[in-house]
């Protein structure tokens, strides 16, 4: 009998190992096999901004913590200009003391015709929080100097990344920036995807979106997003969500228990700006009443 249970519980475990090594190189969990490779928007602190002579990514972030510092082997500082969360009140708040630079991205963008720059800068951890912080800085590229037009508290859950892609054109004039925070857990997967868009200079949320993803004995869920830029009327942004939900059995068995079946469940919304509101609409709860119905048990 303990041989036999040694034996599955090998068996679960070498599926869930099975199971965390496909989530990180599948893109249904926003993160493309390349990108493991190859991340383009990871930038140096000290390198130049392209395109701008004599000027670093370090001047920029300067912009956004005022008191930055470095020596040779790290960046520190205390304070940021005011900052909000991109969710709204309830979200975030708390900034590490001391601040310590880490994973620095930058991405070329456009916003209503202008050329900007968005900076995602890794700001520390704090220990036990289970929303860690990352700002989001967008900066106009006019001129020599670019300058900050604004910045925000972006992190949803413990790893904050770009996402990949990190960009989505959604119309003639604009891209939306797209960021992911996630967690495991076991043999579970957390990421939230945040679409953003900036506007007058300020950058706003279009909507957050939850993929829950998970392996059990008897099923693996699989959940994703992918966006696209749709026509809008009167040249108006407009981009298109749509989640996957996607049910198989494992390859692996655990136990003696009879397999689930697969399934796979599609929804779709198109956000709109709507001028009167000052904000994106969706046409459809289609994509909420999906998440609502797939959520972890």
């Amino acid at each position: 009998m303990v041989i036999a249970e040694r034996g599955i519980m090998t068996r679960q475990l070498f599926a869930v190992f099975v199971w965390l090594a496909a989530l990180l190189v599948s893109p249904t969990v926003s993160m493309a096999q390349d990108a493991v490779v190859l991340d383009r928007t990871l930038a140096e602190l000290i390198a130049q901004v392209p395109g701008h002579t004599g000027i670093s990514y370090f001047d920029l972030v300067k912009q956004v913590i005022p008191d930055l510092a470095r020596d040779e082997t790290r960046a520190i500082g205390h304070r940021t200009v005011a900052l909000r969360h991109i969710a709204g009140d309830g979200f975030g708040g708390t900034i590490p003391d001391p601040i310590k630079i880490g994973v620095l991205r930058a991405v070329p963008f456009e916003s209503e015709g202008k050329p900007r720059i968005a900076m995602l800068i890794d700001i520390g951890k704090i220990d036990d929080l289970g929303e860690q912080p990352h700002i989001l800085a967008v900066f106009d590229t006019n001129g020599r100097m670019p300058t900050l037009l604004d910045a925000v508290d972006v992190g949803l859950d413990r790893v904050t990344s770009l996402a990949e892609p990190a960009l989505v054109r959604i119309g003639e004039r604009d891209d939306a920036i797209l960021t992911t925070s996630q967690h495991f857990n076991s043999a579970e997967n957390y990421t939230w995807t945040s679409l953003i868009f900036l506007r007058g200079g300020k950058l706003g949320l279009i909507d957050r979106f939850l993929a829950y993803s998970a392996w059990t004995c008897t099923l693996q869920k699989t959940q994703a997003f992918s966006f696209k830029g749709v026509p809008g009327a009167n040249d108006r942004p407009a981009i298109s969500v749509t989640m996957n939900d996607i049910g198989t059995p494992p390859e692996e068995r655990c136990d003696d228990r009879a397999l689930s079946t697969s399934y796979a469940r599609t929804a779709t919304a198109v956000y709109r700006w709507d001028a009167g509101k000052a904000q994106f609409t969706a046409d459809s709860d289609a994509v909420q009443r999906l998440q609502e119905h797939s959520a972890e048990p």
